[in-house]
């Protein structure tokens, strides 16, 4: 009889404690078409990071007050009161409304340069790969888990589409849901 057989494997390997963790990627923009801003996150060497899922929020810009080109914004009786209740500003809640139905317009694509895989093989419209950010679709479920080794760096470059007052300053988060395996070794 072997010994394996008999008492089992002769070591047990450790096996990796998992942990939720997001990683996320911050970027500002410029409100320019065609301008390129990118980001990167730093996988650390405690472990390997798996990533389940992406997701995306946008920040719009902070307001610059309540003249919209050249015209102070003035509001008739009810709405006044009922926009002054809850903005400071005129221009506050059309920034508010803007943003939640016009949204943003961005390509975007992700490189894990720690071995120079590209996600895809062409920057992809947010709308088509991750969904829009008002809830309705607010992350997109990974096809497959996606495991980037300790060390790794992943690269998230993105193009303006949306230009104007509204994306100039604005933040742009982009997430990486998943798991860290800590003590990971490939």
């Amino acid at each position: 009889m072997r010994y394996e057989q008999r008492y089992g494997p002769p070591y047990e390997q450790a096996s990796a404690k998992e942990i939720p963790y997001d990683h996320v990627a911050v970027l500002r923009l410029l409100g320019r078409a065609g301008n390129r801003v990118e980001d990167t996150v730093n996988i650390s060497v405690d472990g390997a990071f798996v990533a389940t899922s992406i997701g995306y929020s946008f920040i719009p810009a902070p307001p610059t007050g309540g003249i919209i080109e050249g015209q102070a914004i003035t509001l008739p009786p009810p709405f006044d009161a009922l926009v002054g209740a809850a903005f400071n500003d005129p221009a506050d809640a059309a920034r508010c409304l803007f943003a939640r139905f016009c949204g943003i317009d961005f390509t975007y694509s992700i490189i894990d340069s720690g071995t120079g895989r590209e996600l895809q093989n062409r920057a992809i419209h947010n709308i088509a790969g991750l969904g829009s950010p008002d809830g309705a679709r607010p992350f997109r479920p990974m096809a497959k888990p996606m495991l980037f080794l300790p060390r790794s760096t992943i690269r998230i470059v993105v193009d303006e589409v949306s230009e104007g007052p509204l994306f100039e300053g604005a933040q742009l988060f982009f997430v990486l849901h998943g798991y860290k395996m800590l003590g990971y070794l490939p």
